[in-house]
């Protein structure tokens, strides 16, 4: 009887600890979060976690964060911090250890110039827009690249009226150092993909621990 009770008070504390944890979350947005991503140690507030594993934080191989433009602050309010639907000045961020794989820069000549059409279109705020042969493995997307050849910003975005391409959010890929980060954001941020992409960077830099930061 003894240590049915015992297990009992063991699983209250649990559940107590657990709700804890959670209400934490909800109503301690500024409380540092501390977290290794590989060899990388980040600090950021709780606000910009966007699942309970980012809010908690400790060894981990990823991250799932967001942020609102455009200073890249924690997103506003408990139903914006979801990532289903985010506003258009949302971003969804994705941080992980950088594997072995073609550098995210490399990507555009490297890995998308196979599957595109030859025909060259202009994009908003000085883009190039390619698309993809129909039939290929982004045929439901177009590629957008900063001339001359995308290695300093290139988006994925999905193609008009294809409502089963990737949610309708643009993908763009960076690598800094031993991290790979993942941005995710609706098509109508384009027109600022300078500042989306100085403000990408600006944001790692920031949550870099300070024997982290380069």
């Amino acid at each position: 009887m003894r240590a049915l009770l015992g297990l009992g008070l063991l699983l209250l504390l649990a559940l107590v600890a657990a709700l804890f944890l959670v209400e934490t979350s909800e109503d301690a947005p500024d409380a540092p979060v501390e977290t290794a991503v590989g060899a990388a140690h980040l600090i950021y507030p709780r606000g910009y976690a966007r699942d309970e594993a980012s809010a908690v934080g400790g060894l981990t191989d990823r991250l799932s964060l967001m942020a609102e433009l455009p200073d890249f602050t924690p997103p506003r309010g408990k139903g914006s911090r979801t990532g289903q639907n985010p506003q258009n000045d949302v971003v969804l961020i994705t941080i992980s250890a950088k594997d072995d794989s073609l550098d995210p820069k490399d990507r555009p000549r490297g890995l998308y110039a196979r599957f595109l059409e030859s025909r060259v279109w202009v994009g908003p705020e000085g883009l190039i827009l390619r698309r993809f042969e129909q039939g290929s493995p982004y045929d439901l997307e177009e590629l957008y690249i900063a001339p001359p050849d995308g290695r300093t910003f290139f988006a994925r975005c999905p193609k008009p009226g294809e409502t089963e391409a990737a949610a309708d959010f643009c993908l763009f890929v960076f690598r800094e150092d031993d991290l790979d980060v993942e941005l995710r954001f609706a098509p109508a941020l384009l027109e600022h993909w300078e500042a989306l992409t100085e403000g990408a960077h600006a944001f790692l830099a920031r949550i870099r621990a300070p024997r982290e930061k380069r």
